[in-house]
């Protein structure tokens, strides 16, 4: 579960191994990100590996207009892809709890 405030930005760090737990090299791969309401994508979502991620680590980055659209319910999955070998894999899958925001 991804717990998001309303119109707030929001981030989560991924941390991926291979089978012998060591951290996979992000830059060869490709994410990419989901989010669906209904079997109908709302919001697709690129993350990445920024300067603060180490070894096998990459971010999720939620704006804070993206969030905004969001509902309690909706889904996500996150999936790696090594486009040479047409291996796909599904590293994360959740679902959103979007709660109303206080101050404005």
């Amino acid at each position: 579960k991804w717990t998001v405030v309303r119109e707030d930005t929001a981030s989560f760090r991924v941390y991926v191994t291979d089978d012998q737990k060591q951290p996979i090299n992000i830059p060869d791969w490709s994410i990419a990100m989901d989010i669906k309401r209904s079997g109908s994508t709302i919001i697709s979502l690129v993350p990445a590996q920024d300067a603060d991620d180490a070894a096998g680590e990459f971010t999720v980055f939620l704006a804070a207009a993206e969030s905004q659209i969001l509902e309690t319910g909706d889904v996500f999955d996150i999936e790696l892809s090594l486009p040479q070998d047409a291996t796909v894999w599904t590293v994360a899958q959740g679902s959103m709890i979007i709660i109303e925001d206080v101050t404005n």
